[in-house]
């Protein structure tokens, strides 16, 4: 069976799932938009380096039609003063879950259906096989 390029991002992103994005010997961190820039880059897609320029790429899409591999934008309470900046993004992986990225943390897979990312969400994108 051939998978799409969804269903081969999202098999790839979760190979990072509790690992810790650190690289000690230049100090370099990454964090959820270095993170699904480097995913997606994987299978030649490419994305901006911040999570707002990501934000802006693509197709938007409801919540309720995310498809694997879509990109779920968040905005960050503890960040910013109002609750309409983009502040974090994750890979919508089916099943209700995304898998995404905190900085100096781990890769973790999380349900949406959390109250902190159902009371954060912003916006969906689809950036794989849209016509830009």
């Amino acid at each position: 069976m051939k998978l799409s390029i969804s269903n081969k991002i999202v098999r790839y992103a979760k190979r990072f799932v509790g690992m810790q994005f650190k690289n000690h010997s230049s100090l370099i961190k990454f964090d959820c938009s270095s993170f699904t820039q480097k995913v997606y880059a994987k299978y030649g897609i490419s994305l901006p380096r911040t999570t707002l320029k990501q934000s802006q790429q693509g197709i938007e899409v409801e919540k309720d039609d995310l498809q694997v591999g879509d990109l779920m934008f968040f905005y960050v309470p503890d960040k910013h003063p109002t609750n309409d900046i983009v502040g974090h993004v994750g890979i919508y992986v089916g099943k209700q879950k995304m898998i995404h990225c905190i900085p100096t943390s781990n890769v973790f897979l999380t349900s949406i259906n959390k109250p902190h990312w159902n009371k954060t969400f912003l916006l969906a994108r689809r950036v794989i096989n849209v016509n830009k």
